[in-house]
């Protein structure tokens, strides 16, 4: 084509315009070879990537849902209902971290789950990482937590032993000096409603004074609280655990809200999930 155009235009007297003058190279230019030495060797450009240069990350590996699900991208139309601020959905099996946010805030990460999750549950996944204000987004964990809590556990996920709690030498007498506690208080407290757990003291605890775990059905409370502490210490924290027993008993979440600080109030404990201790003799650190 170009050969037939160049024809054409000679037929009709087109003549190539002068050459225009080259400008002038800013680069500076390779000083010309002195007489009986050879011209230096122009630089190449070094093929290697540069060391500063950021590395791809790699998609995301999607994990197909069931085949009553919604896809990835059904899903990601009724949270962009909410809030356009995600652009994708990826379903993945980490049942650790049912849902969180990734790239800056712009993809959802949800367990495939979710793929059969009402529109209620993906509305509040939405405000969850998005909502202005704090109460917006606790009632939203509310709402995917009362669904993660409904979901079966995976077969193919093997599930993890129960750690076997120790009793060390010097433990007894806390211990059954927070039985007696335990007993009197959910006698005159509980109406002896609230089923006799096990009772543990912890070495590990160093920022909180008590643990209530669910699953083994336990209390544990802080070792060197119960050593270090000052009397009646030790006995505040288990009534702060024993109100958990309670909500748990009663099919409620564990938490520290509203029925909690009622609660809180009656057993003359700190309303809130931490307090200051005092101590007769302040614990080494570490």
């Amino acid at each position: 084509m170009s050969r037939l155009l160049d024809e054409v235009l000679d037929l009709f007297g087109w003549a190539p315009p002068p050459p225009r003058p080259r400008p002038k190279s800013s680069a500076p230019q390779t000083p010309p070879a002195a007489p009986g030495r050879p011209a230096a060797a122009s630089p190449r450009a070094d093929p290697r990537p540069h060391a500063s240069a950021p590395k791809a990350r790699p998609e995301p590996r999607s994990v197909r849902p069931a085949p009553s699900g919604r896809s990835e991208a059904q899903t990601l139309a009724v949270i962009a209902r909410v809030t356009p601020q995600f652009y994708k959905v990826v379903y993945t099996r980490n049942r650790r971290i049912m849902a969180s946010a990734a790239e800056r805030g712009r993809a959802l990460r949800l367990n495939v789950a979710f793929a059969e999750a009402p529109d209620d549950v993906l509305v509040a996944v939405a405000r969850l990482f998005t909502g202005r204000d704090a109460r917006t987004r606790a009632r939203a964990k509310a709402v995917v937590r009362e669904f993660i809590d409904r979901i079966p556990a995976d077969p193919s996920v093997p599930r993890r032993r129960p750690r076997a709690r120790r009793v060390e030498p010097g433990d007894q007498p806390h211990l059954d000096r927070l039985l007696a506690e335990f007993r009197r208080v959910n006698a005159e407290k509980f109406g002896g409603s609230l089923p006799e757990v096990p009772l543990f003291l912890s070495g590990s605890m160093r920022r909180r004074n008590g643990h209530f775990c669910s699953h083994p059905l336990e209390i544990v409370i802080s070792r060197q609280l119960c050593t270090h502490g000052a009397p009646g210490e030790s006995e505040l924290t288990l009534r702060h655990e024993m109100i958990h027993l309670w909500q748990h008993v009663e099919g409620k979440k564990p938490d520290h809200g509203d029925e909690f600080r009622a609660w809180a109030r009656r057993l003359d404990v700190h309303p809130r999930a931490t307090r200051p201790v005092q101590w007769k003799q302040r614990p080494r650190s570490g």
